[in-house]
């Protein structure tokens, strides 16, 4: 069985003792090389590196005041503590914390979280919002292993478009333990984007999750750039009829890097739809993987269900290992799935040199191509221009 190596001070232990968690974590079961999607991302380092363990440090927002911007609503959180003299938010958007609740899971990753923290944070968004969310995490941490959650909970007929960035200033090896359970009500829809800029040192593992109900209608866009190892396990229940769910994602990484997409997405009702598309743009020597299962079950007909890996080999040292899955026990459902690979075009590359684009240039322009396929799933103008003028850049404050 596999722990992590945290570094308790007495008063932690006694604290975990006490909330009956230290019991659950001597229990918990965290995945391996021995467990079949997991073969191809190693996370046997963030078992065996020393960290501390620091969920409730304070991180000084004085370098992202840029980041409040008149056309957004905004929510700051400093390693998990929400900061409401921060943020702007309307009345139709709470921010609370409560107890944890039991969200049924088979990830072993989400109870490790669950397990340090007393409260979940909460966002409840109960009418249609007029602009647009964004809610900035920062972190900051020395050597730390750092536990979050957050559930983002919307009402009946609501609709609503978030951008979640999070930004790191970790120094030392960090693990970000990152929770995202997402509750929509009959009718809502939700448009979400991640964007992040972690530092080379930090190892990030999201574990989505979700409620959704009849007729809701979920669409993600997930943007993998920074971390050493960033690690999104996707799990979905779907068990209401006519859900639709769509997941775009990019992961544009180099040097040694890691980024996977492991998924597993269950269809229990009549007329759900489910998307999962990853554009991955790999240099150098670094890993994707992409492990995506979907299950239709017999009561799920009329299942609509597609699964795509793209990816743009820049280097003889760079990997892919791409394996869609389908399990279907139903007839009537389309479904189809698809992992292509390749290298830049040549022909492509060609045309734009002969027009006197500097070579480097012209791999940069083809691959912003590649981006734009993703970028544009984005519905939401102000929030794609936000995504586009913060990608690989400090700040953004010039376009707004």
């Amino acid at each position: 069985m596999k722990l992590l190596n945290l570094d308790f001070n007495s008063d932690l232990k006694k604290q975990i003792k006490d909330n009956v968690c230290f019991e659950t974590l001597q229990k918990l079961k965290l995945p391996n090389k021995s467990i079949e999607e997991f073969k191809r991302f190693d996370l046997n380092d963030i078992y065996e590196t020393p960290y501390n363990l620091n969920y409730t440090s304070y991180s000084s927002i004085d370098p992202f005041e840029y980041l409040k911007m008149e056309g957004f609503y905004y929510i700051f959180i400093s390693n998990s503590q929400f900061l409401p003299q921060h943020s702007c938010i309307t009345e139709d958007v709470t921010f609370c914390q409560h107890q944890k609740n039991h969200n049924p899971s088979n990830n072993a990753l989400y109870y490790l979280s669950e397990t340090f923290l007393e409260q979940q944070n909460q966002i409840n968004i109960i009418a249609s919002l007029d602009k647009p969310l964004l809610i900035v995490n920062l972190f900051k941490s020395d050597n730390s292993f750092v536990p979050t959650s957050l559930n983002i909970n919307m009402g009946n007929r609501c609709k609503a478009d978030v951008v979640e960035l999070f930004l790191s200033q970790n120094s030392g090896e960090c693990f970000l333990n990152i929770n995202r359970v997402i509750n929509l009500k009959h009718k809502a829809t939700l448009n979400y984007t991640k964007l992040e800029k972690f530092t080379s040192l930090d190892t990030t593992i999201f574990n989505f999750n979700s409620n959704l109900r009849k007729e809701s209608n979920l669409n993600i866009v997930n943007l993998d750039y920074h971390a050493k190892k960033s690690l999104n396990l996707w799990d979905f229940y779907l068990k209401e009829e006519n859900i639709s769910l769509k997941i775009d994602g990019i992961v544009n990484i180099d040097k040694n890097r890691q980024g996977a997409n492991i998924a597993n997405i269950v269809h229990e009702a009549k007329n759900i739809s489910s998307q999962f598309n990853i554009q991955h743009i790999l240099h150098d020597e670094s890993k994707g993987l992409f492990e995506v299962k979907s299950t239709i079950n017999k009561n799920a007909q009329y299942a609509k269900v597609i699964q795509s890996s793209k990816t743009t080999l820049l280097s003889d040292d760079a990997r892919i290992n791409a394996q869609p899955r389908l399990q279907i026990y139903t007839d009537e459902l389309e479904a189809r799935h698809s992992a292509t690979t390749g290298a830049i075009d040549q022909e492509q590359l060609y045309y734009l040199k002969s027009r006197g684009i500097p070579h480097k240039k012209a791999i940069e322009m083809i691959i912003e191509s590649f981006e734009s396929t993703i970028l544009n799933k984005i519905d939401n103008d102000l929030i794609k221009e936000f995504v586009k003028s913060f990608k690989g850049k400090s700040d953004v404050q010039r376009v707004f």
